[in-house]
């Protein structure tokens, strides 16, 4: 068949065979919503914690050297991943942040318009502060988060009129 006659095949989900029979698998989820797999799941992530936030704050250093260049793929890639990671690491507002200049990011990309760069510098400023002090981000990251998002909303509000 020449590719472009080619359809796509769609495979429903019951078309597969069940990897675990009834019972394993409802040992199998009662396993994995008991309190001690949570119990050990949480202590596995807390002996993690230092390596998990190395590694955000490398994302960070990422993140600066896209905007520096001025590649807003690499940014967002790169802010998509603090995003995911900073919670598991304990970072709940860089998370936010991230979060929320991720939004501001992709809300561009569909506009085919440029990040401000006051906008994005003060995103990086936050991430960065947020993901190095704990006790400045206790105090103020929910104030910082609410700030940056009130601001993302009037720009990308301005991009649309």
């Amino acid at each position: 068949m020449a590719k472009s006659d080619a359809h796509p095949e769609f495979l429903l989900a019951e078309s597969y065979p069940p990897l675990l029979s009834p019972t394993a698998r409802k040992q199998a989820l009662a396993t994995l919503k008991s309190s001690a797999t949570l119990a050990r799941a949480t202590r596995a992530i807390a002996l993690k914690t230092a390596e998990l936030r190395g590694a955000v704050l490398s994302l960070v250093v990422e993140l600066e050297e896209a905007m520096r260049a001025g590649d807003w793929p690499a940014a967002f890639a790169a802010t998509h991943e603090i995003r995911g990671l900073a919670g598991t690491a304990g970072l709940v507002a860089t998370g936010r942040i991230a979060n929320g200049f991720c939004h501001y990011l992709d809300a561009l990309h569909a506009l085919d318009a440029e990040p401000e760069e006051a906008v994005a510098t003060l995103h990086l400023d936050a991430l960065i502060r947020s993901a190095r002090t704990e006790d400045d981000t206790a105090r103020h990251g929910d104030a910082v988060v609410q700030q940056l998002a009130a601001l993302v909303q009037r720009k990308l509000a301005e991009l649309k009129e």
